[in-house]
């Protein structure tokens, strides 16, 4: 009960406290109201008098200057200049007039004398009006003029008047406000002080308070610790009882100090599947193998010898016994792998919109929809940066998760370990730049092969590489290189940044870990690169590190196992799909042998031709997609041919591209003529301008390839369109049926897009019914999910969604198109 009035004084005197503090600040703040309105009238009140000042400063003016003009017109009769003068003076003064008399309307205290004034200037200006009228005639000037000059005398003298009474009101209202001033700035000050009292009051009683809850508390502590040691002697003499409740759902096992048990509960007969006179005597390890040795997670044994994995606990006793509490980890694990699932499901989903953004903004930024303001390409810009750094982040977690579940695939091949560094630095230059940092490739050295997946070491490099940028100051530099011993090729990054803080240097290698937090805001990152990194180099029996580089820096490095050089390099593998044919119509064998071998790279089959009657032979015995002519030929003239041919009905639209020593000689010969030439080359023959040619010519050659892409989602089917424009005509298929209707139409496809998850199945089950065309055309996978080598080697190429720029799919469906010799691709 003391306790308790004690409380509620607390509470009452609290809530006075309160009131009166609350009372203090609304007194205040209506003070503080009455100083604003005070002010604004004050202001009011200045403006007025300042506006009536004024007004009558510019009435006795326009007195004086009314009267002299009045004077000069009646000193110079006939002259118009002088009474224009006096008339604009005269209603000069009426407008000033009326002036005054606004500002002193009917109540006001200067209302009676501006009246009085007004009316003296009425009979004023009645006065020269009549005056003014009598020009000409014998007039008494000086008398005029005396006249004038009295009434003018007593006018000003009114205004002077009214003037002074202006200005001895504004003077009493100042002093007035003042003494408000005044006595607000003592309410102010009294309010201060009752507030710092009440303050006072309110901390002394609180801290009285406070001493008396601590005193009461100790008391409490006190008592409690008595009861506890009662509790803990009764506890004591239970504990065995209490320890093996049968209606806990964890396994419970009293053991002695010879590691047997001695008590079981019924979760434990349960677990194990045996009686409690079972479980009873028989040893703990038989049942936990990894008893005494951990805690945490370990393997338990059934009485079948079946495994479940548990957590163990154990609390030890005086006795040398133990009390053992395992937890059933089985549904845990179920959990965690659909847990693993769920975060693979949605990353999945994630990475087919993600494409469709990220490849619609590089549209944009590319020039599809036109030039763009400043303002909206900035923007873009920002929306572009993000996407891919989304689409990494998305692709580093998928990463994680299949390294997580072990189903990480590696597509294995051999290749050059410099080339590979020198792909990555060529790769990786651009975002370098954005730090202002440059990468130095050591080109110097000997090269090694190596059997390793190359994109995923492409990733590893990446990742050092973009680390690397991170954490070098600005204008700093990067060099890279590569060492080779007798069983190893070494690849090395080294910066030259602050380095690595000594504590975090334990943990560089696992998920999310990060030197310090604000690293993650100020240079980007999930610190899931390096995990991943380490991951793939271990898939590879290689191992990955770092060290203090000299001279300030840090050299990341890793080694992967070094392949013995064969004699003799290893067979390409034929191209897939049907290659397109071309009549090298050339008079020099070494440069038809040249085009020929030029051709056979980027895809074509060719024939040659030495002269315009073999040319015309191969045209009678074959169908051909284009053609390359020489126009000085031994037999006919170049040009001849070319018109014979425009002649023939398979000749008409036949794309020629003219490779001659005179092309510029022959382009101004045909002149209106030349219809179907795709481009004229001089020789020497530049590859890359034939090779566009030849894919210029395929496009005009029956119109542009078709495609069928088969894919669900409409935005990835729009997107894919817009990036391939013109150079190819789209067929979709938003399903299995769709597809199979259009593989089974009259029109061959160039090339066949496939998503693998489509409504009514799996775009794979598509591979058969295209098999069995004649020809089949090659297929391209594109999908948000990752395929396995059986599946990647079935199919021309396979590309995944998040992983793929608008650059790398237009570049890899052109190659598939023309039939370009290229490995397979997996990942661009």
């Amino acid at each position: 009960m003391v306790q308790f009035a004690a409380h509620r004084r607390v509470s009452l005197a609290t809530l006075i406290t309160a009131l009166v503090l609350l009372l203090i600040f609304a007194a205040g703040g209506f003070a503080a109201w009455r100083v604003l309105e005070d002010g604004r009238e004050q202001r009011l009140a200045v403006d007025s008098s300042t506006q009536t000042v004024t007004s009558l400063l510019e009435l006795r003016n326009s007195v004086f200057e009314a009267v002299v003009m009045r004077n000069l017109a009646l000193s110079s009769p006939g002259d118009q200049a002088a009474r224009q003068a006096y008339d604009e003076a005269l209603a000069q003064l009426r407008r000033r007039q009326a002036a005054m008399l606004a500002l002193a309307p009917e109540g006001d205290p200067q209302a009676p004398a501006a009246s009085a004034l007004s009316r003296g200037l009425d009979a004023l200006a009645a006065r020269m009006q009549q005056t003014i009228r009598l020009v000409g005639a014998e007039v008494d000037l000086p008398l005029l003029l005396r006249e004038a000059g009295n009434e003018r005398g007593r006018l000003a003298a009114a205004i002077d008047t009214m003037i002074a009474r202006e200005r001895a009101d504004l003077a009493s209202y100042n002093q007035a406000y003042l003494v408000k001033v005044e006595q607000l700035r003592t309410v102010f000050v009294l309010l201060l002080l009752t507030a710092a009292t009440l303050a006072i009051a309110a901390v002394w009683g609180l801290h009285r308070h406070l001493s008396a809850s601590a005193s009461r508390y100790a008391e409490l502590e006190a008592a409690k610790q008595v009861a506890d040691a009662a509790n803990a002697a009764l506890g004591e003499s239970r504990g065995r009882l209490q320890s093996i409740l049968d209606h806990a759902r964890d396994v419970i096992l009293l053991v002695d100090a010879e590691e047997r048990v001695q008590v079981a509960n019924l979760a434990a007969s349960e677990q194990f599947q045996l009686t409690p006179d079972e479980l009873a005597g028989s040893r703990i390890r038989a049942l936990i193998p990894g008893f005494g040795v951990r805690d945490g997670e370990v393997q338990a044994r059934r009485a079948d010898g079946s495994l479940f994995p548990a957590e163990l606990s154990v609390g030890h006793y005086a006795e040398g016994g133990a009390v053992c509490v395992l937890r059933d980890a089985t549904e845990r694990h179920r959990l965690d792998a659909l847990k693993s699932e769920f975060v693979s499901t949605v990353s999945h989903e994630l990475r087919t919109p993600l494409t469709s953004i990220r490849a619609s903004l590089g549209l944009v930024m590319g020039g599809v929809v036109g030039q763009l303001p400043a303002q909206a390409r900035d923007l873009l810009d920002i929306a572009h940066k993000n996407s891919e750094r989304l689409v990494l982040l998305v692709n580093d977690i998928l990463d994680i998760e299949k390294i997580e579940s072990g189903r990480l695939d590696f597509q294995r091949e051999r290749t050059s370990a410099r080339q590979l560094l020198a792909q990555a630095v060529t790769a990786n230059r651009a975002y370098g730049s954005q730090f202002g940092v440059e990468f130095l490739l050591d080109e110097d050295g000997p090269d090694a092969q190596i059997y390793a997946d190359v994109q995923r070491v492409q990733q590893v490099l990446a990742n050092l590489l973009s680390n690397a940028a991170k954490f070098s100051p600005r204008d700093g530099k990067v060099v890279v290189s590569l060492g080779i011993d007798a069983g190893n090729v070494t690849f090395s990054v080294r910066d030259f940044g602050r380095g690595i803080p000594e504590e975090f240097r334990g943990r560089i290698f696992q998920r999310f870990a990060q030197a310090d937090s604000s690293d993650a805001r100020q240079k980007g990152g999930t610190g899931l690169g390096l995990s991943i990194s380490k991951a793939i180099i271990e898939h590879h029996a290689g191992t990955i590190g770092f060290e203090d580089a000299e001279g300030g820096g840090t050299r990341f490095f890793f080694s992967l196992p070094r392949l013995v050089e064969r004699s003799a390099p290893l067979p390409l593998a034929s191209p897939n799909g049907q290659r397109r044919r071309a009549l090298v119509v050339e008079d020099d064998p070494d440069i038809g042998l040249l085009l020929q071998r030029i051709l056979d790279q980027y895809g074509w089959d060719s024939e040659l031709a030495g002269n315009a009657a073999e040319a015309i032979d191969w045209l009678d015995r074959g169908h051909f997609d284009a053609m390359t002519l020489d126009l000085m030929l031994p037999d006919e003239d170049g040009l001849s041919l070319f018109r014979r041919l425009r002649r023939r009905e398979d000749g008409r639209v036949l794309p020629v591209v003219v490779v001659s020593a005179i092309a510029d000689q022959g382009r101004r010969a045909l002149n209106g003529d030349a219809v179907g030439v795709v481009d004229w080359l001089d020789k020497p023959i530049d590859p890359a301008r034939l090779r566009a040619a030849l894919r210029q010519a395929l496009q005009n050659h029956g119109g542009p390839a078709t495609i069928l892409h088969v894919e669900d989602d409409a935005d990835i089917t729009r997107v894919v369109s817009a990036v391939m424009g013109d150079a190819a005509q789209m067929v979709p298929a938003r399903s299995l049926a769709e597809a199979r209707s259009a593989l089974a139409g009259p029109d061959p496809f160039a090339l066949v897009i496939i998503d693998v998850g489509l409504p009514d199945g799996s775009g794979l089950d598509l591979l058969q019914d295209i098999r069995a065309l004649d020809p089949p055309p090659p297929v391209l996978i594109f999908s948000a999910s990752d395929m396995d080598a059986r599946t990647t080697r079935s199919v021309a190429a396979s590309l995944v969604k998040s992983r793929t720029d608008n650059r790398a799919l237009q570049g890899t469906i052109l190659n598939l198109i023309e039939g370009t010799p290229s490995a397979p691709a997996t990942e661009a």
